[in-house]
């Protein structure tokens, strides 16, 4: 089901907010505080890769979903 806004709202806007909800689904049932770094770091990353002139859906999610998986492995001191 499309979400309404009570503003308008653009492409760009809804690409966004489109690639974070497929990485929150993605990413699968996690805790509330999970949940709130989880929609954090990847609209972080989402938005740096937008940033960066990425606009297509899939490889926005694909990015923030293997940095997110990487920063998992990684040390806690360079974790997201």
């Amino acid at each position: 089901m499309p979400t309404a806004f009570p503003w308008p709202v653009t492409d760009d806007e809804l690409l966004l907010n489109d690639a974070l909800r497929a990485v929150i689904a993605r990413r699968g049932p996690e805790s509330q505080l999970d949940r709130e770094r989880l929609v954090t770091a990847a609209g972080n990353l989402i938005v740096d890769a937008y940033n960066q002139g990425v606009r297509e859906q899939t490889i926005l999610v694909r990015y923030a979903l293997d940095a997110l998986r990487k920063s998992k492995t990684a040390p806690p001191a360079a974790r997201l």
